[in-house]
């Protein structure tokens, strides 16, 4: 079993086979690995330490002092980031979902979100997982089962491991249109162009440096490729057209069987953080109306210069 935590495992191939852990709470990414290279670290236990492989739904990022401005209406969700004074991250990280179907290369989970006084819309999301000769592709739906247009934002929030590299090492290598400027409370306060010249690399990832989303080059039917590279090793990962926004943060304390350990979280958005306040980004299903949307994650590769440039 891949990881020391309890879960769904899926796993294929034999010899470098690929593995992979799914907690039934939050129908979460817990581990990932290709072979014996562990690309995302399990964690010890059962309680998720800093939303590691947390779907995050009906929004993501933070909504401050927990108010949403529903199209006039004003709404408060319970605060659960109180250091920021926010509501962070959605509904459904800890929620128990539903088991459809878990075959030794896959497993798919459904969870029924009701409405409520916070959030008076019926939405069932479904995230399924399945591993490959290209990696791990995850598929996620959500259908709305209510009577009303439903706004929501959906996101992953997987932890790369990096080893032990030092952060200027580490960089995250895109094709990036924009960069969102954030305000003290990690919320965005706005959508900033990039010039061209500076639009295919991140770096300076530390965790005092790096908290923040970037818009995808987007084209219709088609991925978006990125990569995290250490001088070790190369992860590509992709999103569809669905997934317009990529948000990145590094850490030096996710907890594993090692203890704390450096890692990057590439977190796959549909819509920016604070993504209730920010309606432009949101997807909006009418009542019936399902949405879909992948994305994955590649087997790793040699270090920089093993690669050409995207």
């Amino acid at each position: 079993m891949v990881g020391s935590g309890t879960g769904l495992k899926i796993s294929f191939g034999t010899e470098f086979a690929l593995s992979a852990l799914i907690s039934p709470l939050g129908a979460g990414l817990r581990s990932l690995s290709f072979g014996s290279e562990i690309v995302v670290p399990d964690y010890p236990g059962e309680e998720r330490p800093l939303h590691a492989g947390a779907v995050l739904f009906p929004w993501a990022g933070r909504l401050p002092d927990g108010i949403w401005d529903d199209r006039g209406v004003i709404r408060v969700f319970p605060l659960n980031d109180l250091s920021t004074h926010s509501a962070i991250h959605g509904l459904v990280c800890d929620e128990p979902f539903e088991v459809v179907k878990h075959t030794n290369e896959s497993v798919t989970l459904s969870y029924l979100l009701g409405a409520s006084e916070s959030y008076p819309h019926s939405l069932r999301l479904t995230v399924g997982y399945e591993l490959g000769e290209t990696g791990l592709v995850v598929h996620d739906e959500v259908i709305n089962e209510g009577k009303t247009s439903a706004p929501f934002a959906l996101a992953h929030h997987p932890y790369l491991s990096v080893g032990d590299y030092l952060w200027e090492d580490i960089r995250v290598e895109a094709l990036l249109t924009h960069a969102a400027a954030s305000s003290e409370r990690l919320v965005p306060t706005s959508i900033e162009a990039l010039p061209s010249s500076a639009a295919q690399s991140v770096s300076n990832i530390a965790p005092e440096a790096m908290d923040q989303s970037y818009r995808l080059t987007v084209r219709d039917g088609e991925h978006s490729h990125y990569r995290l590279i250490t001088p070790g090793r190369v992860v590509d990962m992709w999103q569809d057209d669905h997934w317009p926004w990529l948000h990145v943060y590094g850490t030096n304390t996710l907890p594993t069987d090692k203890g704390g350990s450096k890692a990057v979280a590439l977190e796959p958005h549909t819509s920016l953080p604070n993504s209730l306040n920010w309606p432009q980004t949101l997807a909006v299903l009418e009542a019936g109306e399902m949405w879909r949307g992948s994305w994955g994650i590649s087997p790793p590769t040699k270090g920089p210069g093993e690669r050409e440039s995207l």
